[in-house]
């Protein structure tokens, strides 16, 4: 079974042609669908924490970069708690030299930084690390949270594999029956 919470292991391509809209939250739907209804950052689900539970995230913040507001390349669908803890942040030109940054999943390969091992963030890189840092990522309720989620996964699977085989043998009986009728 795959970590519902796994990092892209390409970067991703931007989908969705929205029309420009005046107010950067006229995005959110777009950016729900472009992001598979998954933070960015710390890959929640929103079918899981719920729709208001995330919001639009500038890659590049609003006030160092107000002409980049409703540009929708500058937008990412991220939970409110990651969105929050990234704030304005944006590294200076020594924190970028120095691997100082938050990735962004459009023009970085997210599984080059961070890695999932069940519930807890693995960072593999400086970017990672700081990421982990900045955003909480290994908060201890997000951990059991997540290791609990992918633990309640790994059992329905198995009942799920178990009606299978239910299913089979009923065929199996079912078409040996009628054979004899």
């Amino acid at each position: 079974m795959r970590n519902p919470f796994h990092y892209p292991k390409t970067k991703h391509t931007r989908t969705r042609r929205p029309p420009v809209y005046p107010n950067y939250r006229q995005y959110k739907p777009d950016l729900q669908i472009e992001f598979s209804a998954q933070c960015v950052y710390c890959r929640a689900l929103d079918r899981v924490k719920g729709y208001e539970s995330f919001g639009v995230d500038h890659y590049r913040p609003q006030k160092a970069f107000p002409h980049l507001v409703t540009e929708y390349l500058n937008l990412f669908y991220a939970c409110n708690r990651c969105n929050g803890l990234k704030r304005s942040f944006w590294p200076n030109l020594q924190e970028e030299r120095d691997g100082i940054f938050i990735p962004n999943p459009c023009e970085h390969v997210m599984f080059e930084h961070l890695r999932y091992t069940r519930g807890e963030v693995r960072a593999h890189s400086n970017a990672g690390t700081f990421t982990v840092e900045r955003l909480d990522l290994n908060d201890p309720d997000g951990v059991e949270f997540r290791d609990g989620f992918i633990t309640m996964l790994a059992a329905m699977n198995s009942e799920i594999e178990k009606a299978k085989l239910l299913l089979v043998e009923a065929q199996t009986t079912l078409d040996s029956a009628t054979r004899k009728a």
